[in-house]
């Protein structure tokens, strides 16, 4: 017994030598063993958490519904729409084109800026918002023309018109007239329209049905001056008859430039368009038949003229209306004989006046083209 005691005795020193105190050493230098399902989980949660992608709305804002309410006795149109904007940043919605300006705006803290010939919301506000504009109505005779804006829910609404009054409504070729109080849907896609307040006795004239023009070009006088640098210059004096406010549209020659333009002695700014069309408004004439006078001069430039002989092309401006006669007198510097070309007759009861004398009849939607051909005369 006493040795095993002995023995005993003597172990304890070497096993307290061999227990190892637990340190971050010694853990690091440990085995532990987990599913791999335990591991996937672990490294996944160690794994950095992909940032959500925001969808954008497919537009950033829009009109969303348009209310016209025309107040005849008042002379106002008062427009009631609803914009939405879908994303938090500055967004200009377009409200109307800018042709016709506003003359109130509700609420008096509404950002309404132009841009892109349009009257536009400007605002970097999330949600809906309410504008109200006011337009004036142009008095009895004169068309008032508004170009809308693109809107999926549009309507007009007329409201008690003056005794003995009608109001006309012109779409493109499309013409409705409120005797009464009414209500109409607008084209969604938005566009131009005309109206106009007139007698009711007047209104009652126009035929219901059948093809006819409502204005024909009775006579028109051009003259074309062209100097020895090319420089082109051509003046017209257009007599338009007409029983209701028409639009005389025109269609410039190629690369032409509108310096002015008169109606009646009075300027008029008209609305242009692509490829040099432009849009003359001619008001309600004082007597059925009556005729509006329509001034207008262009510029353009050719290659300079050669100083022997050569050629030149020039055309005048184009209309869809029927024309009983065109006048074209085309002048170029002194020392040139002049023959020419093209879709126009010469006129021979002019001798006396210089250059070359032309005139185009009884056409429509024509443009009268002249291809000139010079040659220096020659002195015996």
């Amino acid at each position: 017994m006493k040795p095993f005691i002995l023995l005993l005795l003597g172990a304890t020193p070497l096993l307290a030598q061999t227990v190892k105190p637990v340190t971050t050493a010694t853990l690091d230098e440990s085995e532990v063993r987990i599913t791999y399902g335990e591991l996937k989980r672990l490294v996944a949660a160690t794994l950095p958490k992909e940032a959500l992608v925001a969808v954008k709305p497919p537009v950033q804002a829009a009109l969303l519904s348009t209310a016209y309410q025309i107040d005849a006795k008042a002379g106002t149109i008062i427009a009631e729409m609803q914009v939405e904007s879908f994303e938090a940043a500055w967004q200009a919605v377009p409200l109307a084109g800018a042709a016709s300006g506003a003359i109130s705006v509700e609420p008096k803290d509404a950002r309404i800026v132009v841009t892109e010939d349009h009257l536009c919301l400007i605002t970097d506000q999330t949600g809906a918002q309410n504008v109200k504009l006011t337009f004036a109505l142009a008095k009895e005779g004169q068309g008032t023309t508004l170009h809308l804006a693109a809107s999926p829910v549009a309507s007009l609404e007329v409201k008690e018109l003056p005794e003995g009054k009608v109001l006309r409504l012109q779409s493109g070729v499309t013409t409705q007239t409120f005797a009464t109080a009414g209500i109409i849907a607008l084209p969604a896609s938005g566009g131009e329209i005309t109206l106009t307040l007139e007698d009711a006795r007047k209104a009652s004239q126009v035929p219901l049905a059948g093809p006819t023009d409502d204005a024909i070009v009775s006579t028109a006088a051009y003259t074309t001056q062209v100097v020895r640098d090319g420089s082109v210059l051509t003046e017209g004096a257009i007599n338009v008859r007409h029983d209701h406010p028409v639009k005389l549209v025109l269609q410039l020659p190629e690369d032409s430039k509108l310096l002015q333009c008169h109606v009646n002695a009075d300027p008029v700014r008209p609305k242009t368009g692509e490829a040099g069309r432009i849009e003359i408004p001619l008001d309600d004439p004082a007597t059925d038949g009556a005729e509006s006078e329509v001034k207008l001069s262009f510029t353009a430039t050719l290659t300079a003229l050669q100083a022997a002989e050569g050629e030149l092309d020039l055309a005048l401006p184009q209309t869809p209306l029927f024309a009983k006669q065109i006048d074209w007198n085309v002048q170029l510097p002194t020392g040139y004989d002049l023959s020419f070309t093209g879709n126009v007759d010469p006129i021979a009861d002019k001798p006396s006046e210089p250059g070359l004398h032309l005139r185009k009849s009884l056409c429509r939607d024509q443009q009268p083209q002249a291809r000139i051909t010079y040659r220096k005369r020659t002195t015996n």
